[in-house]
């Protein structure tokens, strides 16, 4: 499957009656073989170009965001075809693709591998295209579980639907990477105007700032409890 962008270059010369009224710069998908149907019917790459080509009405005006819209539905439609399953199938086919694609792009070729916001981002915009595509009577069924839950922004509740495939994504506090003793201990010796092992330093070359020992006293207490930037902020004022 091939991934492409349109242009609208030269189309007086395509024996059209007037300019196609497909955005400038708007990816598509097409088979290996170039056909967009076949005796079954409109294929499922048709399907998804004719909803690529709704993104700008669907708040979604940038170009660079058509690639990136059009590259999940590839990786989606190719998994499929891997498969032997529809893109339009029936639920229990197409929940079975989404676990298998799930584990693929979680554990699978390191290269494919896709991380806990990249993988969310796919499954947002297929859940989007599949949403379409029933609403269109392409599609019977999604590969989807949703399940209902409250969101609270600004002192305001409203229900939601969160989709299950979705994975967690670590809060702040746990990606936060911590210093090794011995190079904590070097930052604040040199912060002290100290050699890394502590000792005093008389070399020619050594570090003469300005209120040497304060700085190593705050740099300490900053290691040893965990000072947040802003209350590190009022130790300064």
């Amino acid at each position: 499957m091939e991934l492409a962008f349109y242009s609208s270059e030269g189309w007086e010369s395509w024996g059209l009656s007037g300019k196609p009224t497909i955005p400038e710069g708007m990816a598509f998908l097409v088979d290996d073989d170039l056909l967009f149907e076949d005796g079954r019917g409109v294929r499922a790459t048709a399907v998804a170009n004719e909803w690529l080509r709704l993104r700008p009405t669907e708040n979604c005006p940038a170009p660079s965001s058509w690639g990136t819209y059009a590259r999940i539905l590839r990786d989606w439609i190719a998994a499929a075809q891997l498969h032997e399953i529809e893109v339009f199938d029936t639920r229990d086919r197409l929940k079975a693709l989404l676990s298998t694609y799930a584990v693929d792009r979680a554990t699978g070729d390191p290269k494919r591998r896709l991380g806990a916001v990249t993988w969310n981002q796919h499954m947002s915009v297929l859940g989007m295209f599949y949403r379409w595509a029933m609403a269109e009577q392409h599609a019977t069924a999604v590969p989807f579980t949703y399940q209902q839950a409250v969101m609270l922004y600004a002192e305001t509740a409203r229900e939601v639907l969160v989709n299950q495939a979705r994975r967690r994504v670590p809060k702040d506090h746990v990606t936060i990477k911590y210093l090794e003793d011995d190079f904590a201990a070097t930052f604040v010796n040199g912060l002290a105007g100290l050699r890394p092992d502590g000792s005093e330093d008389e070399g020619p070359g050594r570090f003469r700032g300005r209120h040497l020992a304060r700085n190593g006293a705050v740099g300490e207490l900053v290691m040893s409890s965990g000072t947040r930037l802003q209350e590190f902020s009022y130790l300064l004022a």
